[in-house]
């Protein structure tokens, strides 16, 4: 029994030697039928010695990684499919599964920008219904983000439909206006367009105009009927978005008209304060508070911090604007 437990032990003892061998052993066949690419240069292949270590020490997860982050090689693939221990502990579905948190990376990247369009922050060709258009309106939408104005006049002729909108409810009007295209602009103003429809962020083609500067159809908005005590989604005017783009004749312009100078937004601010705040203490931003006190802006309104104009400009360290409103109030 002794002689029979110790030559069972010794034989047990020499599988236990033999395994790493045949491991070792199976390492370098496999490194001998690699490509001879890969084999003249090594330091230009770490991820093919990684692989080879890899399969060397036998190590299942070890290899998982390097399978799934190495790029495709002749010495990674021979590495992998000849050792036995690599091959049975790798699921197939390893690679995927390791593959794919890059895959939703670079989706999640691409999310920022398509949720940006989608939002309205630039103009897709057609609305979405294209093929549910009839073919003037199509011809119409194309001129405009083309620029035709002899294209656009064509589709009118054919009956184009000027109450049509696109996926953000802007009517061809409103889309010629954010292209500041004011020619086509004015045709279409003349073919009966509103310029008071406002799309889905509550902006219209005459609140769009003031903040673009473009006076001429501007004025012609105006002159056409356009409502200049319409507000935008943050309870601002025509005034206050021109006021706060430093849109120095568009505010001229509105000046004109009755609409309320001292209209308090949603932020509780009103044109003059939108000037001081956003112009950042400009020449511009200067003349608009100027204008806008001369016809009577109240400095001395307070917003919700309780803060004046006065306040305002003196705790951005705008003393231009500071002295103007200062020498404004003495008068």
């Amino acid at each position: 029994m002794a002689l029979r437990t110790g030559h069972s032990t010794h034989r047990r003892g020499i599988a236990l030697i033999a395994l790493p061998l045949a491991a070792a052993i199976g390492a370098c066949t496999s490194c001998a039928a690699s490509s001879p690419q890969a084999l003249e240069a090594p330091s230009s292949s770490p991820a093919a010695s990684n692989a080879t270590k890899t399969t060397t020490e036998t190590t299942p997860k070890s290899s998982a990684s390097q399978a799934s982050t190495a790029p495709e090689s002749t010495a990674d693939s021979s590495a992998t499919d000849t050792t036995t221990p690599v091959q049975s502990s790798t699921p197939a579905t390893g690679t995927t599964s390791s593959a794919s948190p890059s895959t939703s990376a670079s989706q999640s990247t691409l999310s920022p920008l398509a949720s940006g369009a989608a939002s309205g922050a630039s103009l897709q060709a057609v609305p979405s219904a294209t093929s549910e258009l009839p073919a003037a309106s199509r011809k119409l939408f194309t001129a405009i983000d083309a620029g035709n104005l002899k294209d656009v006049k064509s589709a009118l002729k054919d009956g184009a439909d000027l109450t049509v909108t696109d996926d953000a409810g802007r009517t061809p009007l409103m889309r010629a206006v954010i292209a500041k295209n004011e020619q086509i602009a004015k045709s279409l103003l003349d073919a009966g367009s509103d310029p008071n429809v406002k799309d889905d962020y509550q902006e219209s083609p005459f609140l769009r105009a003031s903040a673009n500067g473009s006076t001429n159809a501007l004025q012609a908005f105006i002159k056409a009927g356009a409502n200049v005590h319409q507000v935008n989604r943050m309870g601002g005017t025509a005034l206050t978005v021109a006021s706060e783009n430093s849109q120095v004749a568009a505010v001229r312009i509105l000046l004109r008209t009755d609409i309320n100078i001292d209209q308090v937004n949603d932020l509780g601010w009103t044109a003059l304060h939108e000037t001081i705040v956003l112009g950042q203490g400009t020449n511009t931003s200067v003349n608009i508070a100027q204008m806008l006190i001369t016809n009577g802006a109240d400095p001395r309104l307070k917003d919700r911090t309780g803060a004046d104009a006065f306040k305002l400009a003196r705790e951005r360290q705008q003393s231009q604007m500071l002295n103007m409103l200062q020498a404004a109030s003495n008068r």
